[in-house]
């Protein structure tokens, strides 16, 4: 006799505590140990979640970091709406997956400011590209700092509505990083042998304007596509100035934009 609670479809969903779980994954967030209830509903009805989102035309995804999404299938159209996050909170994520990978700053206390990420994108990226991203022509006085923060910010919320960090009060003035920002890491995953090699060919991508999210697939330069498109789990990249984004979000049909 098993132990597992969940021996057909029907005993899951009749669980308290699915309406939850369902909704969370259905708008794109990343279900992790952090959930405690709803966690082990996915590792116990693991088998069952994977045939029932099948049918929506979606894929329920275990990463190696013990996490869960979803993503859409390949074997037809999907019946729960999907939409890309945008280039901004794309490239934030790829620069805190960087974070995240760094030894020194997993052994302090975790909370990196908004001010650190906008130096570390400062760095990486060229003045014209950065200035495109934070939407605005230049940033040169106190004013335009202040409007591109406030840009910078809404990524950072948008990355934790996904559960990819974890935020100090509401205002995403400071965050931890969490194991889903490891995402980001899957097209360079295959060919990178330590954190030390991730962590540099992560920010390699950053560097040189690719972007991509999409599991087992490495970065291969692409053209555009209207970004209202819902992905068909293929590849997409982009250099600088292209105007297309990668990852996908699940979403609620009656979910408004935040």
């Amino acid at each position: 006799m098993t132990d597992n609670p969940y021996q057909q479809i029907a005993d899951l969903i009749n669980d308290e505590c699915f309406p939850e779980l369902d909704t969370r994954l259905r708008r794109g967030e990343h279900i992790d140990a952090r959930h405690h209830r709803i966690f082990n509903i996915i590792q116990d009805g693991f088998s069952l979640l994977v045939e029932h989102y099948l049918r929506y035309g979606i894929d329920l995804v275990q990463a190696p970091e013990a996490y869960y999404y979803l993503r859409p299938g390949t074997a037809g159209k999907s019946l729960i709406r999907a939409r890309k996050l945008d280039e901004l909170t794309m490239v934030v994520g790829q620069v805190l997956a960087m974070f995240h990978l760094d030894p020194e700053q997993l052994e302090g206390s975790g909370w990196i400011s908004a001010d650190a990420i906008y130096e570390r994108l400062r760095l990486l990226l060229d003045s014209e590209y950065l200035c495109q991203l934070l939407e605005r022509k230049k940033i040169e006085t106190q004013a335009d700092r202040e409007k591109a923060m406030e840009t910078l910010r809404k990524a950072i919320r948008q990355l934790a509505r996904l559960g990819m960090v974890r935020l100090e009060g509401n205002q995403a003035g400071r965050l931890q990083t969490q194991a889903p920002l490891l995402r980001f890491i899957d097209p360079v995953r295959s060919t990178a042998s330590s954190p030390e090699a991730a962590r540099a060919a992560m920010e390699q991508l950053v560097r040189d304007g690719y972007i991509s999210l999409n599991d087992d697939e490495e970065p291969v330069m692409q053209g555009t596509s209207d970004p209202e498109d819902n992905p068909e789990n293929a590849t997409q990249e982009k250099r600088h100035g292209e105007d297309d984004t990668i990852i996908s979000e699940q979403a609620l049909e009656q979910e408004q934009e935040a």
